[in-house]
């Protein structure tokens, strides 16, 4: 197994203990902030990424992707704000017996989902606009290849432009 597939797979399970630990009503915020952040960051990385570029020149594709995850991580985290105070709403449920158990299991089947959601959107936008090494590391993982065709969802939230971009320039 490539380093890679390893790294990315501790990163999985990293979002699967993050949703054993946090339980079901967090999980799906953090769930929820998954795909409005894809949503949101689809929309507004290409003229932010265009400005920076301007600004500091370097590699546009490199500026595409980390803009891209800085507006992804930030609406992800604001929705996932808005979740937690939920979550302190109807903390009181906990006392029945067993809900914290299934509300941790649950968490970690959402934690899981996030994760593949996430990690493949990543790894769809760094092979779409490639900079080296990644596009070398992505080439040689069989793990890279599956998130990014299970993170296929989430590739209608991305505007029809940046596909027609993708596919006329070759990127």
């Amino acid at each position: 197994m490539p380093l890679v597939d390893g790294a990315i797979l501790i990163l999985l399970g990293g979002f699967v203990l993050f949703g054993l630990w946090f339980g079901f009503i967090h999980a799906l915020g953090a769930l929820i902030g998954t795909i409005g952040g894809a949503f949101v960051a689809a929309r507004m990385f290409e003229p932010i990424a265009q400005w920076l570029h301007g600004l500091v020149g370097g590699s546009l594709n490199l500026e595409r992707v980390v803009v891209f995850l800085l507006i992804f991580v930030l609406v992800d985290r604001l929705i996932g704000l808005a979740f937690w105070f939920i979550e302190k709403v109807f903390k009181f449920l906990t006392i029945i017996p067993f809900l914290r158990t299934i509300d941790r299991l649950l968490g970690g089947i959402l934690g899981f989902i996030e994760g593949v959601l996430v990690l493949g959107l990543t790894l769809y936008f760094a092979s779409r606009f490639p900079f080296a090494p990644v596009g070398e590391y992505i080439a040689s993982s069989g793990v890279a290849h599956w998130l990014i065709n299970a993170a296929a969802v989430l590739v209608p939230l991305i505007p029809a432009a940046i596909r027609v971009l993708r596919s006329t320039a070759g990127i």
